[in-house]
């Protein structure tokens, strides 16, 4: 079962990077874009923050990615991490 541990924030921040680098935008120009400022994007990238709801959504929107696919990219990143952990 998954939790809302550190793992999971870790993972959901890869995939956030990975998505917005993917994309060429700076973080900047990613929290102009979804409305958040831009060190809550630095710290989601970096694990340190928990998302909201709106606050997924409206990244995923400005990255131009269906919210779903993010989350299951981010969960399939958290398996590959725990199993990491866990080894």
């Amino acid at each position: 079962m998954r939790g809302g541990d550190k793992t999971l924030m870790k993972a959901f921040g890869l995939e956030l990077s990975s998505l917005r680098k993917a994309a060429r935008l700076s973080q900047e120009e990613l929290a102009y874009r979804a409305k958040v400022n831009r060190t809550y994007v630095a710290k989601l990238e970096l694990g340190e923050n928990q998302p909201t709801l709106t606050s997924m959504q409206n990244l995923a929107g400005a990255l131009g990615k269906p919210l779903p696919e993010m989350i299951a990219n981010a969960l399939e990143r958290y398996d590959a991490l725990t199993e990491i952990e866990q080894a």
